[in-house]
C-alpha cells in the first residue's frame, strides 16, 4: 500500500476543540449596594441564553483570577476545589453546549454539544423553571484538593461554593440578568448527567436567563 493511501485508512483520531477565549469583564456602572438590593430569586427566566460577555462576567466573579494564582472568593489554603460548569441553550455568541471554566486563562473548555433541555431530560422530577431556563451554571468541586480528613475538606468546600454562587449571583443583578439557585435536585443524578471527572461532586447549581 502506497504511503498516502495508508494515511487515508487510518482511522480519524478526534482533537479536542480548543479553548474558547472570553472577553474581559466590562466595568460595572453598579454598585456593590445596588447589587445586593437587586439580587432576589427569579424563577421566570427567558431567553436569549447568555452571551459570550456575559458569561465572561458571571463566571470571572465566582472563580477569576483577580491577581496571579489567587481568585475573587477566598479559599482554605489557597487550594481552589471548585470548578464551574456552564450549560446553555446558545446564543448569537456563545454556541450551545456544556462548558468547563478555566480561570488561570480565563476561558471555556468545550465539553459537550449538550444544552439544558438535554441535560434536563436526563433528570426524573426536575422543577419546570430550572428545566426551561436558557442558561445554568454548575458549582462543583473535588474536595479532596484540600488534604485533611473528610469531614473538613467537605465542610470547606460547601462553605468556598456558597460563597462563590453568591458572587455570581450578584454579578448576574449588576447586568441585569434573572437568577436563581435550583434547590431539591438530584446531585448524584446531576453528576452523571453532566458527566464530571472522577472525584468531582456538584453542590450547587445556578439558573440564569432574562426576566420574563
Amino acid at each position: 500500500m502506497r504511503p498516502f493511501a495508508l494515511l487515508l485508512a487510518l482511522p480519524l483520531v478526534a482533537q479536542a476543540p480548543e479553548p474558547l477565549p472570553l472577553p474581559a469583564p466590562l466595568p460595572s456602572k453598579t454598585t456593590l449596594q445596588e447589587a445586593l438590593k437587586a439580587r432576589r430569586t427569579e424563577r421566570k427566566l427567558g431567553g436569549p441564553a447568555l452571551a459570550l460577555d456575559e458569561a465572561a462576567a458571571l463566571l470571572w466573579a465566582a472563580q477569576g483570577e483577580n491577581r496571579p494564582n489567587r481568585r475573587t472568593v477566598p479559599s482554605a489554603r489557597a487550594r481552589y476545589p471548585l470548578e464551574l460548569i456552564l450549560v446553555t441553550e446558545g446564543s448569537a455568541t456563545l454556541p450551545k453546549g456544556s462548558y468547563r471554566y478555566l480561570p488561570k486563562t480565563h476561558a471555556l473548555a468545550r465539553l459537550s454539544g449538550q444544552g439544558v433541555a438535554e441535560l434536563g431530560g436526563k433528570l426524573k422530577g426536575l422543577q419546570a423553571w430550572i428545566a426551561q431556563s436558557p442558561s445554568l451554571v454548575v458549582v462543583a468541586g473535588v474536595p479532596a484538593r484540600l488534604g485533611g480528613d473528610a469531614r473538613h475538606q467537605e465542610r470547606y468546600t460547601f462553605w468556598e461554593a456558597g460563597a462563590a454562587s453568591q458572587a455570581l449571583l450578584l454579578q448576574a443583578a449588576a447586568l441585569a440578568l434573572g437568577a436563581g439557585t435550583a434547590s431539591g435536585l438530584d446531585l448524584e443524578a446531576l453528576k452523571r448527567a453532566l458527566p464530571l471527572a472522577s472525584g468531582e461532586e456538584a453542590f450547587v447549581v445556578l439558573a440564569l436567563g432574562h426576566p420574563r
